[in-house]
Protein backbone atom coordinates (compact mmCIF):
# COMPACT_ATOMS: atom_id res chain seq x y z
CA UNK A 1 0.00 0.00 0.00
CA UNK A 2 2.40 2.84 0.85
CA UNK A 3 4.83 2.21 -2.51
CA UNK A 4 1.74 4.47 -4.13
CA UNK A 5 1.65 6.64 -1.63
CA UNK A 6 4.45 9.86 -1.11
CA UNK A 7 6.99 9.18 1.73
CA UNK A 8 6.87 12.65 3.00
CA UNK A 9 3.00 12.19 3.49
CA UNK A 10 4.39 8.94 5.58
CA UNK A 11 6.55 11.29 7.64
CA UNK A 12 4.32 13.83 8.26
CA UNK A 13 1.07 11.58 9.34
CA UNK A 14 4.26 10.12 11.43
CA UNK A 15 5.25 12.67 13.07
CA UNK A 16 1.41 14.07 14.14
CA UNK A 17 0.94 10.27 15.62
CA UNK A 18 3.93 11.17 17.59
CA UNK A 19 3.02 14.05 18.82
CA UNK A 20 0.18 12.79 20.06
CA UNK A 21 1.79 9.45 21.70
CA UNK A 22 4.12 12.24 23.19
CA UNK A 23 1.37 13.39 25.66
CA UNK A 24 1.39 9.78 27.48
CA UNK A 25 5.16 9.79 27.46
CA UNK A 26 5.35 7.29 24.60
CA UNK A 27 8.33 8.19 22.43
CA UNK A 28 9.68 6.04 20.14
CA UNK A 29 9.76 5.10 16.08
CA UNK A 30 5.92 4.18 14.99
CA UNK A 31 6.13 1.57 11.86
CA UNK A 32 3.77 2.81 9.07
CA UNK A 33 1.90 -0.52 9.57
CA UNK A 34 1.67 -0.26 13.30
CA UNK A 35 -1.79 -0.81 15.01
CA UNK A 36 -2.20 2.69 17.05
CA UNK A 37 -4.79 1.21 18.84
CA UNK A 38 -2.09 -1.23 20.25
CA UNK A 39 0.62 2.25 20.78
CA UNK A 40 -2.15 3.39 23.55
CA UNK A 41 -4.18 5.79 21.76
CA UNK A 42 -7.34 6.63 23.17
CA UNK A 43 -10.90 7.65 21.31
CA UNK A 44 -9.83 11.63 22.41
CA UNK A 45 -6.27 10.62 21.13
CA UNK A 46 -7.70 9.63 17.71
CA UNK A 47 -10.11 12.95 17.52
CA UNK A 48 -6.85 15.09 18.01
CA UNK A 49 -5.45 12.64 15.38
CA UNK A 50 -7.66 13.72 12.96
CA UNK A 51 -7.93 17.37 13.74
CA UNK A 52 -4.45 17.35 13.48
CA UNK A 53 -4.30 15.72 10.34
CA UNK A 54 -6.85 17.68 8.76
CA UNK A 55 -4.68 21.17 9.38
CA UNK A 56 -1.18 19.74 8.31
CA UNK A 57 -2.97 18.61 5.31
CA UNK A 58 -5.42 21.50 5.03
CA UNK A 59 -8.18 19.82 4.38
CA UNK A 60 -11.48 17.98 5.77
CA UNK A 61 -12.06 14.99 6.33
CA UNK A 62 -15.59 13.57 5.08
CA UNK A 63 -17.45 12.15 8.10
CA UNK A 64 -18.16 8.95 5.98
CA UNK A 65 -14.03 8.81 6.32
CA UNK A 66 -13.93 9.02 9.77
CA UNK A 67 -13.52 5.06 10.47
CA UNK A 68 -11.43 2.75 12.65
CA UNK A 69 -9.69 1.41 9.48
CA UNK A 70 -9.08 4.84 7.77
CA UNK A 71 -7.53 5.25 10.88
CA UNK A 72 -6.04 2.08 12.41
CA UNK A 73 -2.36 2.92 11.39
CA UNK A 74 -0.24 5.76 9.97
CA UNK A 75 -0.27 3.38 6.50
CA UNK A 76 -3.72 3.60 6.84
CA UNK A 77 -4.28 7.74 6.93
CA UNK A 78 -1.62 8.35 4.41
CA UNK A 79 -3.67 5.94 1.98
CA UNK A 80 -6.49 8.38 3.26
CA UNK A 81 -5.00 11.60 3.12
CA UNK A 82 -3.86 10.52 -0.25
CA UNK A 83 -7.29 9.63 -1.87
CA UNK A 84 -8.65 12.93 -0.33
CA UNK A 85 -6.40 14.89 -2.16
CA UNK A 86 -6.30 13.54 -5.19
CA UNK A 87 -9.86 14.19 -5.39
CA UNK A 88 -9.10 17.54 -5.18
Amino acid sequence: MLERIPASAVSRIGNVVSDVLAKHDVVHQIAPEAELGRLGMTSIDMVELMLGVEAEFDLAIPAADITLQNFSSVAAIAALVSRLTAAV
